[in-house]
């Protein structure tokens, strides 16, 4: 049968107009070629002018089925009934865009907790942190992150992305150096944007560039802040930096070192702790960072840091002093997470995850898919130009399955890839049938590209 010919995907690519050389400009009008980074400077007097062409070029995707973004689900399962960002087309999929690592988002603890905190304090905060909106048990949780990180004290952000910015616009003066990883987080890069006129980016975890960096700016500047940015465990390449190397680099040059551990902590390492836990308590130059949303089952950010970082974030921190509180409901939440986190319910827990990732990642292997990284909660698929993972995408919503599309410019050209992420209720079943709807999805793209060659 046609569709079970072996395609070669580069030179499909090609033949239509898109490989890793091509402009982020060029082909902008077809939905399978053009990219977002195409309409982000619009310009016009009149707003329907001005966004005319991004809603055409995103119309154009959503009429042949390759836009699968802003799904409506119902419910929050790992089988769930899910439908386009309207509403309509509704069928049950099998969930890996769900960001519950621990699968602790409807466990009865939790909801328990989350129902004894509307019952004392009401679903809302009621104000700024730096006002009223702090209780007595957003206290208990500030204190108890610090204690975990063995730092003096924490923030909590009201999102994660708050945390990300706010810590960079706080701390970081516009004069300063500030040193970020290429894939760092959409969150610190505009918060080192806002922050300093002086940023330079280094090849994802090339510390050999990034020292280079830090010899430079020590040597124009012996007495200015010098501030390195980077993650514990990356989210779109599964991969993570040499973290001890990372503290001596920024010791030898002094430097502050920021590091976001928004995916791995809490889900990862024996104590729960992640790759940070071999460094954490190593120095006070160092500035723990992170979201709860992936693994404590609640919206909210959070900064560990000493008692001196702390007050400043307070007071200068533009996403936390002139934000709502996070609300009780969500506080309780992730004070209740970490009970079961930082337990040994929690350690079988982190074990069942890893069973998963592996077993999903052999999955993939076995029908040869390119999974990147190492084994940790996301397993993200390579699929090669964004006009083959766009019709991937389409056929993987019809044949009953959520994976995210991650592409330019989210991903560099002509790198698109499938983001799964795990939970430790997935079943072995979910993993197999995710396995078998990716080549099936991938035999149907390949041969809609090789019908339009």
């Amino acid at each position: 049968m046609a569709v079970q010919m072996k395609v070669d995907i580069n030179k499909l690519t090609t033949n239509i107009g898109y490989n890793d050389h091509t402009s982020p400009s060029e082909n902008q009008s077809n939905p399978l070629t053009g990219s977002l980074a195409s309409f982000a400077a619009p310009r016009g007097k009149w707003l329907s002018g001005r966004f005319a062409p991004i809603k055409s070029w995103i119309d154009a995707r959503r009429r042949i089925g390759v836009w699968p973004y802003s799904r409506v689900t119902h419910g929050a399962k790992l089988r769930v009934e899910a439908a386009d960002e309207y509403g309509n087309n509704s069928k049950s999929r099998i969930n890996f865009g769900m960001q519950d690592y621990l699968g602790l988002s409807r466990h009865p603890n939790i909801l328990s907790a989350a129902k004894a905190a509307i019952d004392k304090y009401g679903v809302h905060s009621g104000g700024s942190p730096i006002v009223t909106g702090r209780t007595d048990h957003l206290l208990m949780l500030e204190q108890r992150i610090a204690g975990v990180l063995g730092k003096e004290s924490s923030v909590v952000y009201p999102t994660g992305w708050a945390a990300g910015f706010g810590v960079l616009a706080a701390l970081v003066q516009p004069d300063d150096l500030l040193l970020l990883d290429e894939l760092s987080h959409s969150c610190l890069k505009t918060g080192a944007r806002y922050a300093s006129r002086r940023c330079r980016q280094f090849e994802h975890n090339d510390l050999d560039m990034l020292e280079q960096f830090l010899r430079e700016g020590r040597e124009s500047n012996d007495s200015g802040g010098i501030f390195i940015v980077v993650e514990s465990l990356y989210s779109m390449d599964s991969d993570s930096p040499d973290l001890l190397s990372l503290l001596r680099l920024a010791e030898c040059y002094e430097a502050v070192l920021i590091i976001d551990v928004a995916h791995d902590f809490g889900s990862s390492g024996e104590q729960g702790l992640g790759l940070v836990g071999e460094v954490a308590r190593s120095s006070e130059q160092l500035v723990i960072m992170g979201s709860f949303s992936k693994t404590f089952a609640a919206n909210g950010g959070f900064v560990a840091t000493s008692a001196a970082v702390r007050d400043q974030l307070v007071v200068m921190s533009p996403s936390y002093t002139f934000s709502n509180c996070i609300s009780p409901v969500q506080t309780a939440v992730i004070d209740a997470c970490f009970d079961i986190v930082f337990s040994d319910q929690g350690a079988c827990l982190r074990g069942k995850l890893l069973e998963n990732v592996n077993y999903l990642r052999s999955n993939f292997a076995s029908i040869g898919m390119n999974v990147y990284g190492t084994p940790s909660p996301i397993v993200s698929v390579f699929v090669g130009g964004e006009p083959f993972a766009r019709l991937m995408s389409k056929h993987l919503g019809d044949l009953g399955l959520i994976a995210n599309l991650a592409e330019f410019p989210g991903v560099a050209p002509g790198k698109a890839r499938f983001r799964f992420q795990l939970s430790s209720e997935h079943s072995c079943e979910d993993m197999r049938t995710a396995a078998a709807i990716m080549a099936q999805s991938r035999m149907l793209a390949e041969y809609e590209l090789a019908s339009q060659a």
